[in-house]
């Protein structure tokens, strides 16, 4: 029991401001060559009347986030800030887990491209494809704001348990430390510390546990049914 405790006192999870400071950090470092990427693409995608640039875009993006997880566990604002996303064991995520909890940002690519290709299908021109995509209306903005709400619920769970584990960290079974716990971890070969082990005098994991779940499987639904209305509009597009 006592070496439990101590392990305890050794474990420092990253709370809520203290991740607000870290998608600062991320958005003044990856914030510029990711927007003049996005127009690049977008006016690309617009001028030749297809999505493959806007495609390759959000594959970039996405890929970016989901390696840096693996590769250095973390994104910039992550690193600069002394703070690792890790397993239960303290290793890096593997590219499995490291897409399931950025499962997010992949279906908000779909939603996006999905938009795009409307735009493109109404010969919307490339000054009027931002306003556009930012006013548009129907079932996939709609899934899109859902989404929105979802992203915000998620990450506001982080306050809200003991181990400052947001949704998609439930979902992907990670977790955010210091880069000193990080290397203790990795020191600690013999005796292994388990993030995963429940502290007796929570009641709240249980609940966020089947809260990160649902946001699971919802994004996950809500990817497959996003690629079959891609698939049917290319379809009729094709068709017409």
């Amino acid at each position: 029991m006592e070496d439990e405790n101590q392990v305890n006192t050794e474990i420092q999870y990253i709370g809520f401001w203290k991740r607000v400071q870290m998608h600062i950090l991320d958005l003044l470092i990856i914030g510029i060559p990711a927007v003049l990427l996005y127009r690049f693409s977008l006016n690309t995608s617009v001028k030749i009347g297809s999505v493959f640039p806007f495609v390759i875009y959000w594959l970039l993006f996405c890929a970016f986030y989901v390696l840096m997880a693996v590769k250095f566990g973390g994104t910039p604002g992550k690193l600069l800030s002394k703070a690792r996303i890790v397993d239960k064991d303290g290793n890096f995520l593997h590219i499995g887990s490291a897409a399931i909890r950025y499962l997010l940002f992949f279906l908000y690519s779909i939603i996006m491209v999905l938009k795009l290709k409307e735009g493109i299908d109404l010969k919307v021109n490339s000054h009027d494809i931002s306003h556009f995509l930012s006013t548009h209306k129907g079932i996939i903005s709609s899934i899109g704001n859902f989404i929105g709400v979802i992203t915000f619920i998620e990450c506001l769970t982080v306050a809200f348990n003991n181990k400052k584990r947001a949704g998609h960290d439930f979902a992907a079974r990670s977790y955010v430390v210091s880069l000193d716990t990080y290397k203790r971890m990795k020191e600690k070969h013999e005796s292994r510390i388990d993030l995963s082990h429940e502290d007796n005098t929570s009641t709240s994991s249980p609940v966020f546990k089947s809260l990160g779940k649902a946001v699971l499987w919802i994004i996950i639904g809500l990817i497959i049914f996003l690629v079959l209305v891609g698939v049917i509009h290319f379809i009729s597009t094709q068709n017409d």
